[in-house]
């Protein structure tokens, strides 16, 4: 595989509420994924900025000495309150950096738990290829240890209407959608190229693929931004790839399992989603596969 050095990480965590108790085990794994891929010659540096759009009058600084502490690598502490959305938030980071500091950037939620080759695995897939946008790992529920199915196909009003409402889902067509929307259809353990949808819990990519792109659409507050970054690198000509060998274990819910504001947020991505890049009232994915 040609080397295109991907060696240099900018990793990019949005923190809302500043709880040790839900940050730290995701640092954790993070810090020994690195670690290994370091030790596997994959990683030359990483530097991880914690995005902070929660409530103003935090001691960012004081946060950012005790980050350093813990964290084996560089931390700086990025405050943007007040909160204007999740891609706005990364977009602080994304629209910084440039490509004389680092390769690679990596957008995490702070609920997630790295198994400790998966960076490694990731990194390999990415720098071997020049024209990979988004390489995703395999989503794992970390109670149950099931697939999260987070690579989706072009999601439609009635699949997204299934996943809102549950009564919805004793109808058995209505679930064979939800499959077909979830890539049910795929052997979970291959690597698949051409992934239509990535989850943005976790999205590794060249800095090359986070400029081309501009970064997320702002407009998004919360919901669809990673689906509309997904489509706008394919329609430039990045082939995002699914690598099942790097696990990722994501305890975070849909909206419908969340707060009451969650899903205004939701309906309202959605109807800016389907405004931009077309509606589709049935049929999941782009095209017939």
């Amino acid at each position: 595989m040609a080397d295109l050095m991907c060696r240099r990480l900018a990793i990019s965590l949005v923190v809302h509420e500043w709880r040790e108790a839900d940050i730290y085990p995701a640092l954790e794994s993070l810090a020994a994924s690195l670690g290994q891929a370091v030790d596997a010659g994959l990683l030359e540096s990483a530097n991880l900025f914690v995005v902070y759009n929660g409530r103003q009058g935090q001691p960012e600084g004081r946060r950012g000495r005790e980050l350093s502490e813990f964290f084996p690598f560089p931390v700086q502490v990025l405050p943007t309150q007040p909160n204007q959305g999740y891609g706005r938030a990364n977009n602080v980071l994304l629209h910084s950096l440039s490509p004389a500091d680092f390769d690679a950037v990596l957008v995490m939620n702070p609920d997630v738990v790295i198994e400790r080759e998966a960076l490694s695995r990731l990194l390999w897939r990415l720098s071997g290829d020049p024209s990979c946008g988004l390489v995703a790992p395999r989503l794992l529920d970390p109670a149950s240890g099931r697939d999260v199915h987070g690579c989706k196909r072009y999601p439609s009003v009635a699949v997204l209407a299934v996943r809102q409402f549950r009564f919805l889902q004793r109808f058995a067509f209505l679930l064979r959608l939800n499959d077909r929307y979830e890539y049910r259809d795929w052997q979970s353990d291959w690597v698949h190229r051409g992934v239509e949808l990535c989850s943005g819990c976790f999205m590794l990519a060249s800095l090359r693929f986070w400029r081309d792109v501009g970064g997320f659409d702002s407009r998004y507050f919360m919901y669809f931004e990673d689906f509309d970054v997904s489509l706008r690198g394919s329609k430039r000509g990045w082939v995002h790839v699914y690598e099942p060998a790097a696990v990722v274990r994501h305890s975070g819910g849909g909206a419908a399992r969340k707060p009451m504001i969650h899903r205004w947020w939701f309906v309202k991505s959605a109807f800016r989603f389907f405004m931009n890049h077309g509606w589709r009232l049935w049929r999941v994915g782009r095209k017939r596969d």
